[in-house]
């Protein structure tokens, strides 16, 4: 289960900065909360996915919503029978947490600017596993 969680956290590093990469490129909204921006960003993103990021997660889609950016990724040899889900939010959120606050692009440009980060994890057969939130407030914001 630990081998299987650095796993996903090692893919969800590698789906944000892929994000943040392509981000660069694109006309930055006035208000980076607002659903449009986001969504504008998830779109572009959009069109390089589903990605398989490494041999347990696959990045299938991304949304923007108003305030908050969605990565959905689907674990590929993981079935939710197979999952204690509070385990699993428990083991993950941490690392979430830390990841996203100590970077600088998710830090400065979205969480102090108000917007959460969500992930979104389902299994081999897309049924939900978990959802988790780092919110500026996870941060100190």
């Amino acid at each position: 289960m630990k081998q299987a969680i650095l796993w996903i956290v090692v893919g969800v590093v590698a789906g944000l900065l892929a994000w943040w990469l392509l981000a660069a490129y694109f006309k930055v909204s006035k208000d980076p909360r607002s659903i449009e921006h986001l969504s504008r960003e998830a779109a572009q993103l959009n069109r390089s996915l589903p990605v398989l990021i490494d041999k347990e997660t696959e990045l299938t889609i991304t949304e923007g919503a108003h305030a908050m950016f969605i990565y959905k990724y689907r674990l590929v040899n993981v079935s939710v029978d197979k999952v204690d889900h509070q385990k699993f939010t428990a083991a993950a959120k941490p690392h979430l947490v830390q990841m996203s606050c100590n970077r600088p692009e998710t830090r400065d440009d979205f969480l102090s600017k108000g917007v959460t980060m969500r992930f979104s994890y389902f299994d081999k057969d897309n049924r939900h596993i978990s959802t988790i939130d780092v919110t500026p407030a996870d941060c100190g914001f």
